[in-house]
């Protein structure tokens, strides 16, 4: 018997969890207003949190260039330091560097030490690509594609699949869109089905539909989450 596939326990915490952690407290907070607990001004202050968990969160599973991480972790803390109005955000220049180069170094320790199957790792079969701030482009050729995931906030990206064939008769492209856009293009006959979530966005499948015939055709199964942006998919 083949033993069951690893969990991907380095994507439990994604970027579209912390998102979608804010959006709750914050129509928690709003709530909660509305009986009279005024909690939401402490929401809005410390704000910046989630610039810096989505930094960690982006340095913790960055593959290359971890540029994006560093600037989210550290803007977010200088503009935490500034919402809360008591210091002087010069006296923590310093600090902050200091503590940046001990997460970088818990972080790269952290990585050695992780376990992934050859799938989780970038290549001509599975597709991983970010953009922050950035434009992230790929153009796949692999005859055994087993799908990917692509993580874009502030910036955008452009999948090519269109000389790709699956190993399988299904694949799964995980897309993390944030104040962003992507486009992705797939072969003829390949099968699009849409399973993500749109928050103030959108997933536009301009893929013409193929008759349904009685052999199987190659899907591509789109999942993850799209907030404030768009994501368009056309041959």
């Amino acid at each position: 018997m083949n033993p069951e596939p690893q969990t991907r326990s380095h994507l439990l915490v994604t970027p579209a969890l912390v998102v979608g952690i804010a959006i709750i407290v914050l129509g928690l907070g709003l709530a909660l207003d509305n009986f009279g607990f005024e909690y939401s001004h402490l929401i809005f202050r410390f704000w910046p949190v989630i610039l810096v968990v989505l930094g960690l969160v982006k340095l913790k599973s960055c593959q290359g260039s971890c540029v994006g991480g560093y600037v989210l972790t550290g803007l977010g803390l200088l503009l935490l330091l500034k919402t809360l109005g008591r210091y002087d955000i010069g006296e923590f220049v310093g600090p902050v560097i200091v503590t940046g180069v001990g997460i970088f170094v818990v972080l790269r320790a952290l990585k050695h030490q992780r376990k992934s199957t050859s799938e989780e790792q970038p290549g001509e079969n599975y597709l991983q690509g970010s953009a922050i701030f950035s434009t992230f482009k790929n153009r796949q050729q692999s005859q055994t594609f087993k799908g990917g995931e692509v993580t874009t906030m502030f910036g955008g990206f452009h999948v090519d699949l269109r000389q790709s064939a699956m190993e399988s008769q299904n694949a799964r492209l995980d897309v993390f869109v944030m104040f962003g856009g992507g486009e992705i293009r797939v072969p003829e006959g390949w099968d699009i089905v849409v399973q993500a979530t749109a928050i103030f966005g959108g997933i536009d499948d301009k893929t013409v539909p193929v008759p349904r015939t009685a052999e199987a055709r190659p899907t591509l199964i789109l999942t993850g989450l799209v907030l404030f942006g768009g994501v368009e998919v056309k041959h």
